[in-house]
């Protein structure tokens, strides 16, 4: 049995995002094949009966002793720079990439003013470094994604030769644990959800957006492309599942939720045939809302972050057995061409998606043809099946040939050398330049003066 420690940045409660999410069902995944797990959160958690051991709002010190008692810690994120202890963690240090959230980041900031969208960057970039220095082994959500993260870890050196020597094919290094589903398929505890608009009708066709409405989505295609077929379709009804967020920092940085309302109020469809759900649907009851649908919707832009997403959402699609619309471009919309799961479209066009809500309306048969084809595709692809490298790592931890967090730390301890010897040196190079110019006298002046405003004797 392997004690371990997972490190979420993002609330683990009822009501929670992807992050959440994944630290939850990989604990279960871990604490069902015989290791002992602790989460560790933001905020406070209200789950009850979990098998795995929750801890909510350690302080630095707190995270310390908990990382003392664990085998393996599994960390996400800004993990590394709140609890600066773990660099120094002797347990095997796990990291998950699977949100390239230096992307997702640039385009959530995109507004903001310049100078500050480059100070949050470098800042990112720094978190993102010291997680590429300092982990034992790398998760990721895709083969499209490890490409990306083998890149970036062979700029920061970690593909060398003690770890290419150990495993040239690097899946000691990186392995790939997509977000995955639960085993058994869902099960409706209410006729109508709560909250669930009540001018939607049996006979009505339900688009529904799961989620929350983020910067790097596109619902004000998907919204003008509703409009323009609302007389044709007035049974086809768009239902955004969430304007709010369980994480409270987020609301603020996402400026598409508002556009999205305004844009359905000046079109006239909104409570017509566009709705909005105010509250985020808590984790467990999300059943609810996708058995009520008839097809699920992730309309996003066209950017770098796009490529490398793995949008969970239409995870919960597919265990829905929900004919999927996708924008082209993730690894998922290329799924759902392959399997022939649903329709695709090119990313800011409102004809192609039109014709795909057409078809979605018009042909009933196709649609139980493609619900069916979706539950296929499901049963591939449950937790347990996702989890199987993070399992096989677990069995075993062990630190990375080259033992990063060693050279990590002293790479930091050399920098901080360069800082502390920094001062000095220019001072004295400035007191150079000032007996070149002003002579001794002058210079001594100065150098009194800077001596007396620090106090120093």
């Amino acid at each position: 049995m392997t004690r371990v420690l997972i490190v979420a940045t993002d609330v683990v409660a009822s009501r929670m995002a992807g992050p959440g999410i994944r630290c939850l069902e990989l604990a279960r995944q871990l604490q069902q094949n015989g290791h002992q797990v602790t989460v560790a959160a933001a905020g406070a958690a209200d789950l009850v009966g979990e098998p795995v051991t929750l801890v909510t709002g350690a302080t630095p010190v707190e995270m310390d002793a908990l990382a003392q008692r664990h085998d393996a810690i599994l960390v996400q994120g800004f993990a590394l720079r709140a609890f600066p202890s773990l660099r120094k963690a002797k347990a095997p240090l796990i990291v998950d990439l699977y949100d390239p959230f230096p992307l997702s980041l640039l385009e959530q900031e995109r507004l903001l003013p310049l100078r500050e969208r480059r100070a949050h960057n470098h800042q990112v970039s720094g978190i993102l470094d010291e997680l590429l220095r300092a982990g034992d082994y790398f998760i990721c959500a895709s083969e499209r994604q490890r490409d990306l993260w083998i890149g970036a870890l062979t700029a920061v050196g970690r593909v060398n030769p003690l770890t290419w020597s150990a495993d040239d094919s690097l899946r000691q290094l990186i392995g790939v644990v997509p977000f995955g589903l639960p085993a058994s398929p869902p099960e409706s505890t209410a006729d109508r959800p709560p909250g669930f608009p009540a001018e939607v009708s049996s006979g009505d066709v339900v688009l529904l957006w799961g989620g929350g409405i983020y910067n790097w989505f596109d619902p004000l295609t998907l919204i003008q492309a509703i409009a323009e077929i609302a007389g044709k379709e007035p049974r086809l009804k768009l239902v955004f599942m969430a304007m709010d967020h369980p994480n409270p920092g987020v609301p603020s940085q996402m400026w598409m939720p508002e556009r999205a309302r305004q844009l359905a109020t000046d079109l006239g469809v909104l409570g017509r045939s566009v709705f909005f759900n105010e509250e985020w649907v808590a984790y467990e009851k999300r059943a609810d809302w996708l058995l009520a649908a008839d097809c699920g919707i992730s309309i996003h832009l066209d950017h770098a972050e796009t490529r490398y997403a793995f949008r969970t959402r239409i995870l919960d699609y597919l265990w829905a057995g929900l004919p999927i619309i996708s924008t082209k471009g993730d690894v998922l919309a290329d799924l759902v061409d392959e399997r022939r799961l649903g329709w695709t479209v090119a990313a800011g066009e409102v004809s192609p998606l039109v014709d795909a809500l057409s078809q979605l309306v018009a042909d009933p048969v196709e649609r139980r043809a493609m619900a069916e084809r979706v539950r296929g595709v499901a049963a591939e692809m449950t937790w347990a099946r996702a989890a199987e490298p993070l399992l096989r790592f677990c069995d075993a931890p062990e630190s990375a040939p080259d033992h990063p967090r060693e050279q990590f730390q002293a790479q930091a301890q050399s920098s901080n050398l360069q800082l502390r010897l920094e001062g000095p040196k220019r001072l004295a190079l400035a007191g150079l330049r000032g007996l070149r110019r002003e002579g001794l006298r002058p210079t001594l002046r100065k150098a009194r003066s800077w001596w007396a405003r620090r106090g120093l004797p």
